[in-house]
């Protein structure tokens, strides 16, 4: 028999408690995406050849008159595919940011569900995401193509290249199989949305019946002994999410095996947050031991990511089957330590954030304001500002802090324009903050 402890009590009143922890979570991992997308121009040559400061003015003006393998030796000076501690860094880095972010957003969602019903979740969800996401992609993803070269900058060009961006957008409602052309970096946004709205439905019946069979069944994994749910059981569904899907499928930009993955961590931080006292205290209790497993599961990690990079199978990123492999002992392996990896990185980072961040500040109440407008707006600043260290001369790491630096500075003045207009404040998803 299920224990009564996580009853309706637990749910109602410990929830209207405000984590702080969490907002300041969440505006730290959305503010690493600054320079991690600045790197990954750097570094991998993500946008192109053609504003990468690492790859030499005469590379990039006399590319034509290379031969083929000269031209991909240039390019190729940088990749995501190399073991240098760069690339691993950065490779490392990307593995559990965007699942601890989609997380945060579950535990969100838990404490929206705290006061309103399902029709008003709904049509919060259609203004505060579908609204800033079509608004950043005709605009914002525009001006980027814009910097890239990618519309040509005559009348012509700029009115066919607008209208021709709004026709991609509509192609962007299919999840799963990939909308990289018409989304771009706002592909984050559209993934929250599709998941807020599948599982509105089992949140509802959760938050009106707690104490149901299936209510007690979903949250039991919180009450086994010694936090074993939390260190096996959602780790685990996750591995075999990855056992299912990765072998057909590549993950990139939420699309793939990752659409599946990250729908877990958005109902896995949603049950968190409804089962957040026990939560909690395994978290705290536990928190010196998930360290250590993290650490030791980060050493897994970087030998599964060298022998991706001595194979040549992608026993990381997913679609080994065109290697003539469905499953075999060391992709199976590479589930395993893929996804206990970067779970138990959420859990390393939401018990430290739990045990020094829960406090508030006017500071916080101002960052977690601009978040999505950072969000929005940061993608075609890092074109431009790499673009920008390109022309000056600027390489390597100072480009990455040079870069990251001007991305932020001149994100904080849009924010500072935006936010004082009431239309502005919709289109870039600017919401109040409630005094807590």
């Amino acid at each position: 028999m299920l224990n009564d402890k996580y009853s309706s009590k637990e749910i109602t009143k410990s929830k209207k408690i405000r984590r702080h922890d969490l907002d300041w979570l969440r505006i730290i991992l959305f503010g690493l995406l600054i320079p991690f997308h600045v790197s990954i121009g750097i570094y991998w040559t993500t946008y192109g050849e053609q504003i990468n400061p690492n790859l030499e003015n005469s590379e990039r003006s006399g590319f034509l008159d290379y031969s083929e393998d000269e031209q991909d030796a240039a390019i190729n000076l940088y990749t995501q595919e190399s073991v240098d501690p760069t690339s691993m860094f950065l490779h490392w880095m990307h593995q559990w940011r965007l699942a601890a972010l989609f997380m945060i957003s579950g535990f969100g969602t838990a404490f929206a569900f705290n006061n309103r019903n399902w029709q008003q979740f709904t049509k919060e969800r259609f203004i505060r995401l579908l609204v800033p996401m079509i608004f950043g992609v005709w605009t914002v993803g525009f001006v980027g193509s814009i910097i890239l070269g990618n519309i040509e900058t005559d009348v012509d060009g700029l009115v066919s290249g607008f209208l021709w961006g709004i026709l991609l957008s509509l192609f962007f409602w299919v999840p799963i199989l990939g909308k990289i052309l018409s989304l771009g970096h706002l592909w984050f946004v559209w993934n929250l949305f599709l998941y807020s709205i599948l599982l509105t439905p089992i949140f509802h019946y959760i938050n009106k019946k707690p104490d149901r069979k299936f209510s007690k069944l979903i949250k039991s994994p919180f009450y086994l002994p010694n936090g074993l749910g939390v260190f096996l059981i959602f780790p685990s569904i996750l591995t075999i999410i990855e056992i299912i899907f990765k072998p057909w499928m590549i993950g990139f930009l939420g699309s793939g095996y990752q659409w599946f993955w990250y729908f877990l961590f958005f109902l896995f931080g949603y049950l968190c947050i409804i089962c957040k006292e026990r939560y909690y205290q395994i978290l705290e209790q536990w928190r010196i031991p998930i360290s250590i497993s993290t650490a030791i599961l980060t050493l897994a990690f970087i030998w599964i990511r060298i022998q991706q990079h001595d194979s040549g199978i992608p026993y990381v990123d997913g679609g080994w089957v065109s290697f003539e492999i469905i499953h075999d002992s060391k992709t199976i392996l590479a589930c395993l330590v893929h996804s206990f990896h970067s779970w138990f990185w959420c859990l390393t980072i939401f018990s430290w954030g739990a045990h020094f961040l829960n406090h508030p500040s006017n500071r916080l109440r101002y960052l977690n304001q601009g978040v999505y407008t950072f969000y929005i707006i940061h993608m075609p600043l890092t074109f431009f500002s790499l673009h920008l260290s390109s022309e000056i001369g600027i390489t390597g790491f100072f480009a990455v802090i040079f870069s990251t630096i001007f991305v932020s500075i001149n994100c904080l003045l849009f924010f500072e324009i935006v936010r004082r207009n009431k239309i502005s404040r919709l289109l870039f998803g600017i919401k109040e903050m409630k005094n807590v």
